[in-house]
């Protein structure tokens, strides 16, 4: 059956989106195949699609995460953490995330891209290598499916995740199906960011049987779900009431209409 969207907490960017139409048609992980998850930071993939990796991961089916960049800036004034100590720490979370999920740590690859600036113009070097590094890693597992960022989720890196995968596809062995997840397109999306009828088809995963392993990865990020980064004021966190659109019991996916 056919359920819909369920409808965001609102804030000021995406009120129009009240009145969306869209709906949510399920898909099962049977229909996945082979699987890789792109995540631009390390927590991106247990708040996007932690629940369908379990399943997954349960079903035997293949799936590998690329982790983009070293999430080494959500702290930036950090004495306690700089940066090459809060890289450690968030690869760390990482493994134990993945370990909530039933992976193991041979199943992420992390590329280290720079926190906050994931290479994003074509024309340059640093793109062009990082799509390489990408093909490369895409065809040593040849995904049937691609999980990775929707494309206008508000956040630079999570857009030039998307960039890349656009520019690596062409460099596949073998095409796969891609499904994009929205992080931040609820609490920090304006209109122009939102997904339109025509472009899209939206699909859900019942994670009903993982949801507490899905919450127990997303506490694995500590350092991103508590204080215990506690001397950099304003450093970004993710807060209970940033966490309320990651409890339910499905996860969302859009698919090019």
């Amino acid at each position: 059956m056919y359920q819909p969207i369920p409808k965001p907490r609102m804030t000021s960017g995406i009120e129009h989106l009240s009145n969306w139409q869209l709906v949510a048609q399920p898909i099962y992980t049977e229909e996945f195949g082979s699987t890789v998850v792109l995540s631009p930071h390390p927590d991106d993939e247990s708040l996007g699609c932690g629940g369908t990796m379990a399943l997954l991961q349960q079903m035997d089916i293949p799936v590998q995460v690329v982790m983009v960049s070293d999430g080494s800036q959500s702290h930036p004034n950090s004495q306690k953490y700089p940066a090459n100590k809060l890289r450690d720490l968030r690869e760390s979370e990482t493994d134990a995330a993945l370990h909530q999920l039933g992976l193991s740590p041979e199943q992420v690859t992390f590329f280290r891209l720079p926190d906050g600036n994931v290479p994003d113009n074509p024309e340059s070097m640093r793109f062009q290598d990082a799509v390489g590094r990408l093909v490369a890693e895409l065809n040593r597992y040849q995904p049937q499916t691609i999980l990775v960022p929707w494309r206008r989720d508000p956040h630079r890196d999570h857009r030039a995740t998307w960039q890349l995968l656009q520019s690596a596809m062409s460099g596949l062995k073998t095409q796969a199906r891609v499904l994009e997840y929205p992080i931040w397109l609820w609490e920090l999306g304006s209109p122009n960011d939102a997904p339109h009828p025509d472009e899209i088809r939206a699909v859900q995963v019942d994670i009903t049987a993982v949801h507490d392993q899905k919450h127990r990865a997303i506490a694995a990020h500590a350092s991103q779900v508590t204080q215990l980064i506690d001397d950099d004021p304003e450093a970004f966190w993710l807060r209970p009431d940033l966490l309320v659109y990651f409890e339910g019991n499905s996860e969302l996916f859009f698919e090019r209409s």
